[in-house]
């Protein structure tokens, strides 16, 4: 077995949360290791093809800025983000060129096998790449994998799914198509109401985001003459003005876990059987897609929901609903209550009023049971309910950033994650926490 050298902090898993974890700690002067399967970052992002950015501000302040604005900031320098839309092939190279400038050290093509745990410490974690495994010892380690993969590797606690039932939420394949028509949508949309989602904004400016949810008769016609699968409720996407395509958010995967290879497997293969349905309804019958075609289905059916880590505090739906705030705080958040429901279940979707947000406390990354291991992005500490609103990317970056800040305070003075005071890591992620 091959053995590299030490790592200050260990990141597994460079999605939004892994990659600003990574480059805030690496900015901290701490020497970073970002594990990653695929050959290229920014997992639900690029991987997943999830665009775009959800709600992050309220009143005009912008609840998550650091890392996750100069990602933004560098995508629309590469004139690959509209609003809050982007490219994933943008997203990636701007996350590059942060981790480039950070120092971080980034190894692709590597799954993370096995994690050696001792006393509640972890010590390190054995990958496997390219027919060999390659065991790598770190200092601090941080869980960005969406999917709590580290803590269950080490043993480490965690829940999944409904904790009731178990249930996880549905799975999205994203796709994109072209040459379409979107002054044609726009008319249909504003002349026939009644088959949209009444929070639809009809009122469509040509040259910003346009956001199209619903379809109903043609979606339930298509079920009923079996053309679509059952499972699909509607059709929703978003667009980039002035280029003619759309990004689909409307696949509906359910009775599946993406924590599963085997589920997966069906997963994509359900998705992509969903996306040739879809795209046939829409350039056979819906107005404004006779010329269109579809772009490209994304490299990874989209997973919202699979393991969350146990940690010191678990953030709850009431946390949520009423805005929580918190003494340790360490980023800041918008978005509602957001569940796809599966099967036997009903869908959520609860829009916190305007002005109001809520904080997540830093002991929602510390993880029960170890000195040095950390959650950050999906897979932090929260029930099904406080998780479906923390899932998003931005808040996923304000607690990466919170992790790597955390990591780096620890590393610098010898401490274990359990013993920096959280007004430290307050005071390096102040922009994330506070009003400019």
């Amino acid at each position: 077995m091959t053995v590299l050298s030490e790592y200050d902090v260990i990141v597994v898993g460079a999605g939004i949360a892994g990659i600003s974890a990574a480059v805030k700690a690496g900015r901290s002067g701490c020497s970073v290791l970002l594990i990653e399967q695929y050959g290229f970052v920014g997992g639900m992002s690029t991987a997943g093809m999830v665009s775009p950015f959800m709600k992050h501000d309220v009143n005009g302040d912008v609840l998550v800025r650091g890392v996750f604005a100069e990602i933004e900031t560098e995508m629309r320098k590469q004139h690959g983000m509209i609003d809050n839309g982007f490219y994933a092939h943008s997203f990636r190279s701007a996350s590059y060129h942060l981790l480039q400038e950070a120092g971080c050290t980034v190894l692709l093509h590597c799954v993370v096998a096995d994690a050696a745990m001792k006393n509640g410490t972890m010590e390190s974690v054995t990958v496997f790449a390219a027919g060999a495994e390659i065991l790598i010892k770190g200092k601090v380690f941080i869980d960005a994998s969406g999917d709590a993969q580290l803590l269950f590797l080490g043993d480490l606690p965690w829940v999944k799914g409904d904790e009731k039932s178990g249930l996880l939420q549905a799975l999205t394949l994203f796709f994109r198509m072209g040459n379409i028509d979107l002054d044609k949508v726009a008319a249909y949309a504003a002349h026939n109401k009644a088959d949209f989602f009444e929070w639809m904004d009809f009122t469509f400016d040509p040259t910003r985001i346009m956001s199209v949810a619903g379809y109903f008769a043609a979606v339930n016609k298509a079920i009923r003459e079996h053309r679509l699968a059952p499972d699909v409720q509607y059709i929703f996407f978003t667009t980039l003005p002035g280029s003619g395509e759309g990004s689909f958010n409307t696949s509906n995967i359910l009775n599946l876990d993406g924590s599963s290879s085997q589920d997966l497997t069906r997963a994509e293969l359900a998705g992509r059987n969903q996306v040739h349905q879809i795209v046939t309804l829409l350039k056979n019958e819906i107005p404004g897609f006779e010329d269109s075609y579809l772009i490209e289905t994304a490299p990874q059916v989209g997973v919202r929901e699979t393991r969350r880590a146990v940690g010191e505090y678990v953030v709850t739906g009431e946390d949520i609903t009423h805005g929580a705030k918190f003494d340790d705080a360490i980023a800041r958040g918008c978005y509602g209550i957001d569940i796809h429901g599966q099967k036997g279940e009903s869908s959520i979707m609860e829009h916190l009023a305007e002005g109001m947000y809520y904080e997540i406390p830093m002991r929602a990354l510390l993880v029960k049971n170890s000195d040095n291991v950390l959650a950050a992005g999906r897979c932090i500490s929260s029930t099904r309910e406080g998780h479906s609103a923390l899932r998003i990317q931005p808040t996923s970056s304000a607690t990466g950033e919170a992790c790597g800040a955390l990591a780096a305070a620890a590393v610098a003075s010898g401490r274990s994650v359990r013993d920096v005071d959280y007004g430290e890591v307050q005071d390096r992620v102040r922009y994330n926490i506070s009003k400019r």
